[in-house]
Parts: structure tokens; C-alpha cells; sequence
């Protein structure tokens, strides 16, 4: 984990190597503002400084593109660089004040759409305050419906990973599959789901089944880690799918489960598969579920 001043640092870093001139001159232009009203007013001048070019040039090196923050590394690989500008200058702001999480809320309910999810991401990159002030924001961004909002409060923020109390994940992770946010970028997520947590996705799973839906893989994958009577045959039965993508999710699902009732049919699927993919799930499972 960093200081707050080393993480915006690295993001200032990141910034001026994408900038270019006319936004290098801008930034310096305005180093100076730090306080609420005046980041208020430049916000709606990034976006037509910066435009929407992404924050990573080299698409192969988004996966792994990451700043070490306050709460730890957190990945910005996908951040366009008018979106790095802004959680620059709020999390500047935030930490030049008495109280950051205060403000950084201030900055929230005063803001738009993209000043909001700014300050859900500079929870990461400001000093650290009581929790609760923080976490006011994830709930209140988790309360609407607007994929930005919930993706950033949600998805790679160490801040929540560490603070969100149980029952809220539970909620978040729900909504976000009911919604069709990631959930893979949970960030902690095969360790913090819990047989309460389960229950409610193999719940979900009927319904969707019932409605003749299809079921997102990482729903089988989350519901498995903690399955309920009947989950895992239902699992083994999907490894007779005709699609594959769907023998990929019974398989990914049942390396989670670690069931030693599915050896059998795990093997014996692998002998026939011809899937690559599939396969090397089938393997992970196997060995899984051996304990190797």
C-alpha cells in the first residue's frame, strides 16, 4: 500500500504520458485548485481538454495496469484519461480538506454523473478517514441503477473490498448480477461469499432457469462455493451441454464446488471433450477436487 500522495503521484504519472501538450498546459494551468467550488467548476472542462482516449494506450497491458493505493493496488487499465483527471483533482481536493471523506461526499452530492464516480474511485488516493464517512458513497452509488455509478463503487475499489460490511455485500453482489454489472471484478469475491450469499444466487438460478433465461457463468461459479443440495448435479449434468460455454461454466462452477461426488463424471468428461478450453477447466477441476 502507498501513501495518498505516492498513489495520486502515480496517477499524475499516468496522466502525463497520455496527456499530450494541450493537456499537459492545462493541468498546470489549474494545479493550483483544491477546494470543492473550484473542482466543481473545472469539471465540465476535462472532458473537452481530454476527451475519451483511453488512460492505457496498449490494449495487451490493461489487465495488468495498476496503482498502488491507500487501501492497496487497485486497476485503472480501463480508465480513459478524462477519467483519471477527475479523480486526480477530487482526491486532491479531499485531501487538502480537514476531513476527506467528508468532502470527497461534498464533491459526490454536488456532482454529476462522472464528478461522482470520480470520488468513488479517490476513495483510494486520499488519507485515510473513519470508514463509515467513506462507505456513504458506495451505498449511495449501490442505491441507483446507472452502470457507472455501481461499477465504480463496486468493481476494483480496495476501499470497499476492506470496508463493505457483509449483509451490504451480499446486496451489491445480488444486485450486480440482477443488473449485469461484473462480478468478477468483486474484488475478494470466492473469499467473501458465504453460504447465506450462495442460497440466494441457487434462488436466482431457478428463477432464471424457470424464465427460460440463460445463467451468467460467474453465477454458477459464486453459487458453487458454498452449493446447496442439488447444485452440484445439476452442475455435472451441464457437462453433457451441447455448448460448450456452457460445459465451461458447469466445469469453472464445479472447480469452486471441490465436491468429491463430481470426480467421477469430471474425469470422464475430460476423456471425450475436445474443447481446449473446456478442457483445461475440466483439469483444474479434477485437480481441485483431488486437493492437488
Amino acid at each position: 500500500m502507498a501513501t495518498a500522495e505516492e498513489s495520486r503521484q502515480a496517477l499524475r504519472t499516468r496522466i502525463d504520458e497520455r496527456a499530450g501538450e494541450a493537456g499537459g498546459a492545462w493541468l498546470a494551468q489549474h494545479a493550483a485548485v483544491a477546494d470543492v467550488d473550484g473542482v466543481l467548476k473545472l469539471m465540465p472542462e476535462v472532458g473537452r481538454v481530454f476527451g475519451k482516449k483511453p488512460l492505457v494506450g496498449a490494449f495487451a497491458e490493461r489487465d495488468r495496469a495498476v496503482i498502488d493505493g491507500v487501501w492497496g493496488p487497485f486497476r485503472m487499465g480501463e480508465w480513459k484519461v478524462d477519467e483519471a483527471v477527475r479523480t486526480l483533482f477530487v482526491a486532491r481536493a479531499a485531501d487538502a480538506s480537514e476531513h476527506p471523506y467528508q468532502t470527497l461526499w461534498a464533491l459526490y452530492d454536488r456532482g454529476d454523473t462522472e464528478t461522482r464516480t470520480a470520488t468513488l474511485h479517490a476513495l483510494n488516493l486520499v488519507r485515510a478517514g473513519e470508514p463509515e464517512d467513506g462507505l456513504r458513497l458506495v451505498l449511495d452509488a449501490g442505491r441507483t441503477y446507472l452502470d457507472e455509478l455501481m461499477k465504480a463503487a463496486w468493481c476494483d475499489n480496495p476501499f470497499t473490498a476492506r470496508h463493505l460490511g457483509d449483509t451490504e455485500f451480499r446486496k451489491a453482489v445480488l444486485k450486480a448480477f440482477f443488473v449485469g454489472v461484473p462480478v468478477d471484478r468483486f474484488l475478494g469475491i470466492e473469499t467473501r461469499a458465504d453460504a447465506e450469499l450462495s442460497s440466494s444466487l441457487s434462488d436466482y438460478i431457478d428463477e432464471r432457469l424457470a424464465a427460460g433465461r440463460a445463467v451468467p457463468p460467474m453465477l454458477w461459479s459464486v453459487a458453487a462455493l458454498h452449493p446447496r443440495p442439488g447444485l452440484v448435479a445439476r452442475l455435472v449434468g451441464n457437462l453433457e451441454h451441447p455448448k460448450s460455454e456452457e460445459r465451461l461454466a458447469a466445469a469453472n462452477a464445479l472447480a469452486n464446488a471441490r465436491d468429491a461426488r463430481a470426480l467421477s463424471f469430471v474425469t470422464e468428461r475430460l476423456e471425450r471433450e475436445s474443447d481446449p478450453d473446456v478442457k483445461a477447466a475440466l483439469e483444474t477441476a479434477r485437480r481441485r477436487i483431488e486437493g492437488k
